[in-house]
């Protein structure tokens, strides 16, 4: 179907605009003079403006027009990305962070929305919401490739990066309007409710999903940190932006072909308490060897141990999700609500805390970080043991 290739195409170039300018972020902050202490309060100011505009924009999207809404994003995105390379004083680096979180939730949400209510795709709305998904997986990681080879030739000008990220969303806002119609026959009315609404919704859960979502707010404080702060700990090693690039795109063929390849099998053949808490311990013992070994060899244990984290990881999410589903007692809104919330606050308490500590214990945190998992996987022992489904 053609709209189907169209909704594939958005994805990937989504995922290429929005991480081309990634692996010389680290770069640009120190070259504007930013101490390393606020590059947490940066991260975590991006996650917040996705935590609370994300159900704004998903009411907006279920009641009015779908591409209208992701066409907004990509043009606050783009302008937000224009400020982040021009603006030099910390707090409007801050705040045009925020506003990038506040705009980038607007835009693949509604995608994945027209999928999932969208009578066209039929039998293959599944098949098509895993596509579109690997399809930003993809592209993301060839923004991240592409961006680190031309983040080579821009030492020192890495707001030129900045530019033409935003100069490449402005015109994918275009072709986004001119080609993607995400029309619905049927607007949904109901609202979604609110960031705070889903964060209250926890209170209601059993003692046993209140602790699966305590360990779901543990493993994403240490999977946000590993992920945002990995580029700057390539930085200051003085690896080059094209070196970090590639290191990122490995990682995204190896989520690929786990979520293609193994997690199927995975799903089929062992449970799903069992995978994840598996799944976790590996996590904190290859992370603890990634950072714990001599790193002045560190692309050596990037290839190879690393990725085993980034294997567990493409396992996790989805084996996660699943095992939440099989709570037919509680509603899925409740549930799945009460999931992002706890992924939503790791996201933005994680580097909070990373960049208030990074500077002072370096390579440390990340050790840090493989004990948050370890203490996860020890949690996850106890849930095992007391949950039924």
């Amino acid at each position: 179907m053609r709209k189907a290739w169209l909704l594939l195409a958005f994805s990937l170039l989504v995922g290429l605009g929005m991480n081309l300018a990634h692996p010389v972020t680290p770069a640009h902050l120190n070259t504007i003079g930013i101490h390393k202490s606020m590059f947490g309060v940066m991260f975590a100011s991006m996650n917040l403006g996705q935590f609370i505009f994300a159900p704004f924009w998903g009411n907006l999207g279920d009641q009015k027009n779908r591409t209208w809404v992701a066409v907004i994003g990509l043009l606050g995105y783009a302008i937000s990305q224009f400020f982040f390379g021009y603006v030099t004083n910390v707090y409007l680096v801050i705040l045009v962070r925020f506003t990038a979180g506040v705009f980038a939730c607007a835009i693949l949400s509604n995608g994945l929305a027209h999928i999932s209510v969208n009578k066209e795709f039929g039998t293959h709305k599944a098949k098509l919401i895993s596509l579109f998904v690997a399809f930003n997986v993809m592209g993301s990681t060839l923004g991240y490739y592409i961006g680190g080879f031309i983040g080579d030739h821009f030492v020192g000008q890495e707001y030129i990066l900045m530019y033409t990220q935003a100069v490449f969303n402005l015109v994918l806002a275009g072709l986004t309007m001119a080609f993607l119609h995400m029309d619905e026959e049927i607007k949904i009315v109901k609202k979604r409710q609110s960031a705070i609404a889903q964060l209250a919704q926890i209170k209601k859960l059993s003692k046993e999903l209140f602790l699966l979502i305590i360990i779901i707010a543990l493993v994403s404080i240490a999977q946000t940190n590993f992920s945002k702060y990995l580029d700057l700990y390539m930085t200051d090693l003085r690896y080059t932006p094209s070196q970090i690039g590639s290191l990122v795109f490995v990682t995204g063929i190896i989520t690929l072909i786990m979520s293609f390849f193994v997690v199927p099998q995975l799903s089929k053949r062992y449970k799903e308490t069992k995978t994840i808490f598996v799944v976790v311990i590996l996590q904190a013992i290859f992370t603890a060897l990634t950072f714990s070994l001599d790193q002045s060899i560190f692309l050596v244990w990037g290839y190879t141990f690393f990725m085993v984290y980034i294997a567990g990881k493409a396992i996790y999410e989805p084996t996660i999700a699943s095992h939440l589903s099989k709570y037919t007692d509680v509603s899925p809104g409740v549930l799945m609500g009460s999931r992002q919330s706890a992924i939503s606050l790791g996201a933005i308490i994680g580097p909070l805390v990373a960049g208030v500590i990074y500077d002072d214990i370096g390579v440390y945190l990340f050790i840090v970080l493989s004990g948050i998992l370890a203490l996860s996987a020890v949690l996850l022992s106890i849930y095992k043991k007391r949950v039924k489904v």
